[in-house]
């Protein structure tokens, strides 16, 4: 059947579920400059940075026009890629309420696109040159240690001293766009195993969890805790990459191979790092192609991907 044999309230329920579901799993959106694409736009879209102003020392002459500065604008194009997929289902469907089976498929699938869009992201941020490793060493393969608070300081000096400003806002879920302020500090992502090594910084490095906070207003989603100026958020969908350490240090364990030591990656920003096209219901939707009791609806094209343009004529010819 087509969208239009649903009826709007089902499409909206399907519609809703599957962009509730995947907004719930954007850890690395949430912190992105939004650039929403307008309808019929292209595939590719412009980004603009400007350069900070220096001071201006130079004491001005009376009635004497200073010459002026000229804002630096730095301009970054990205290209729009489509990522999808789908799913059968075998049962005959319901069109005018709320079908069970497509109700699970819509949850799944927007699982699927929040952690397919997720991972993009992330994969994009780890290609940034700029990495410290845990105690003080020089390169993945010789890590071996635990995190420690030096670190982070280390790390918050050079955001600082390179003038980084800190996360100010943060983007309320429900909408994925509006904003609400929150106390300024840098942005660290990490992985979720991350938790213990935090925690046990908290007598002796100065680590805050996030229960100790003087306010709930503000926690961004999936935060723990802070730490040498910077907010933690953990998710299991932060990037390890197995056994490409040292030889572990006592006490650390390796999940994979006992001789080197498992190495995971934490991505620490301030505001302005990365821009991003939000989630919405212009670059995202649901496509249901259901068949009904008489199996007429064509599934060949799940995904609407191809258009096609043809001409038929009807026609005689008689020899004289």
């Amino acid at each position: 059947m087509k969208a239009a044999d649903f009826s709007r309230a089902a499409l909206t329920f399907y519609e809703k579920t599957l962009l509730t579901t995947s907004r719930s799993l954007l850890t690395y959106a949430q912190f992105g400059e939004k650039f929403p694409m307008k309808d019929k736009s292209g595939k590719t879209i412009n980004f603009a940075r400007y350069a900070d102003l220096s001071a201006a020392t130079t004491e001005l002459g009376e009635a004497i026009t200073p010459v002026g500065s000229k804002i630096l604008k730095s301009e970054i194009t990205a290209t729009l890629r489509q990522y999808g997929d789908w799913v059968g289902i075998s049962d005959v469907t319901t069109m005018t309420g709320f079908d069970p089976e497509i109700t699970i498929a819509a949850e799944k699938l927007g699982r699927q696109q929040g952690l397919t869009l997720d991972t993009v992201l992330r994969n994009e941020l780890m290609q940034g040159t700029n990495e410290v490793f845990a105690n003080g060493k020089t390169s993945t393969e010789t890590i071996k240690d635990k995190i420690q608070k030096a670190d982070f300081q280390k790390i918050h000096r050079f955001l600082r001293s390179n003038d980084v400003p800190m996360i100010t806002k943060m983007i309320d879920p429900s909408t994925g766009i509006a904003t609400q302020p929150v106390p300024a500090a840098y942005i660290a992502i990490g992985h979720t195993d991350m938790i213990t090594d935090l925690e046990d910084l908290e007598a002796s490095g100065g680590f805050v969890p996030v229960h100790k906070y003087a306010s709930s207003r503000g926690v961004f989603e999936g935060e723990v805790g802070t730490l040498a100026g910077i907010r933690f958020i953990l998710t299991s969908n932060a990037p390890i990459t197995y056994a490409a350490g040292d030889t572990p240090s006592s006490g650390i364990q390796a999940s994979v191979n006992a001789s080197k030591t498992d190495v995971y990656s934490t991505i620490i920003f301030g505001e302005g790092a990365f821009a991003e096209v939000p989630l919405n219901k212009g670059n995202s939707g649901i496509i249901i192609k259901a068949k009904g009791a008489k199996d007429t609806m064509d599934t060949s094209d799940p995904l609407n991907q191809r258009s096609t343009v043809g001409q038929v004529t009807s026609a005689f010819a008689i020899a004289a």
